[in-house]
Order: C-alpha cells, then structure tokens, then sequence
C-alpha cells in the first residue's frame, strides 16, 4: 500500500525554482494499518460510535515522524460528514496522543460537522394499502396441541 508523507514546518518560496534536498532515516516499527487500527479502538472505545478512523498520513517533522490519522465523523443516514480531528501514532513506540484535550477537540469537530448536516428525515413507511394478510406461511403450520408437537419432535 502506498502512503502519502507530510513534510511539516518546512518553508518554501511561493514562486520560483525550489532546490529541496531530503535525506532522512527512521525505522517504522508500527504500519499505516496498526496505527489506523490503534485509532478506530480508541475512537469507538472512548469518544463516539460515530467518529472512526481515516487513512493515515506519515509526518516527517524536525523532532518526530508520525501515522496522523483522521478522526472520521459518520452519520447513519449520510455515511462520511467529514474529518472531526486527528491522533498521532509515534511510528516507533505506537505511542498515540489521546490527551482528554485531543478527545474535546475531535468532539468539538465532529459537533461543528454535524451542525452543518442536512436534518435527519425518517424512511417513508409502506403505503397503507399494501398488506400481508393474503400472504400464505412458506412453511406448513404444525397442527395440534403445543406440548404433544414438540415432545413428538423429540
């Protein structure tokens, strides 16, 4: 699986010939998928069964190298609203940043999402003209006494 790289705090021109030369080695102990794994169980576990996790994104900064993964708010009746927040995974340790400040602000995202959803409108029911009452049972129903039926099938 190919995964995308940020290269944060890195500052280039806005215009004009970019010379950027990058050399930089870590070891990743932890998979994009372990850490999107890591994600979705703190998620679920511990802010909302509405929120999983998203496709990770390997950041290389000048002190650490992380999976940031989105925190993905979901509605039932429209699928994926959109990106609440992020955790980071140490790509080393596995180590995640599950502070209760980065849980108040992926809540506080998905809350600004969900302000922006279109209002929930129930199914419609069945027309009341439609009924079951001429439908037949695909299988025969036993006759008799309860108790004499059900000794017999033993």
């Amino acid at each position: 699986m190919a995964n995308s790289i940020l290269l944060e705090h890195y500052t280039l021109p806005e215009k004009g010939a970019v010379d950027l030369h990058i050399h930089w080695s870590f070891d990743i102990q932890i998979t994009a998928a372990e850490a999107r794994q890591k994600v979705d169980s703190w998620l679920l576990d511990e802010v909302s069964m509405m929120i999983g996790a998203g496709e990770p994104l390997l950041v290389v900064d000048s002190a650490t190298v992380v999976w940031r993964v989105p925190a993905i708010f979901t509605a039932t009746h429209l699928g994926e609203v959109g990106t609440a927040g992020s955790v980071d995974v140490d790509v080393q340790t596995g180590a995640m940043d599950i502070s209760p400040d980065r849980k108040a602000s992926i809540l506080r995202g998905a809350q600004e999402l969900a302000k922006k959803m279109p209002p929930y409108e129930p199914r419609k029911t069945m027309p009341k003209t439609w009924s079951a009452k001429e439908l037949q049972p695909t299988v025969a129903q036993p006759q008799g006494d309860p108790l004499e039926i059900i000794a017999a099938a033993h």
